[in-house]
């Protein structure tokens, strides 16, 4: 997760440099001036890659506690990877809230 996130992190730079820089024609340093200026690196980047840990925990005890307790039939497995997938989900968004609300007040 932490390495989808930093890859996702660069890809979004290298596409709004792509749509501001090339297809609308504002000046480079322009751009990366403002993104220097409004990008945090402790805020934005550092909390982000310390989330897509945690989710990325939390996706696998889930993950594993579905498969060890799964039927071992094909329509238990079907079973199993949705509760896992909708577990996940849910997991993922409450805590997401819980640590942006911890993070934005500084901890």
């Amino acid at each position: 997760m932490p390495v989808l996130t930093v890859l996702f992190n660069i890809m979004a730079i290298l596409g709004g440099y792509l749509v501001g820089v090339i297809w609308l024609g504002l000046d480079a340093g322009g751009f990366w001036a403002n993104m220097q200026s409004n990008v945090n690196f402790n805020l934005d980047v550092v909390n982000g890659v310390i989330k897509s840990c945690i989710f990325g925990f939390i996706c696998i005890w889930i993950a594993l506690y579905q498969g060890f307790y799964t039927v071992p039939s094909s329509d238990g497995i079907g079973r199993a990877t949705t509760k896992g997938v909708v577990f996940a989900s849910l997991a993922v968004l409450g805590i997401d809230f819980i640590l942006t609300a911890m993070m934005m007040e500084g901890w």
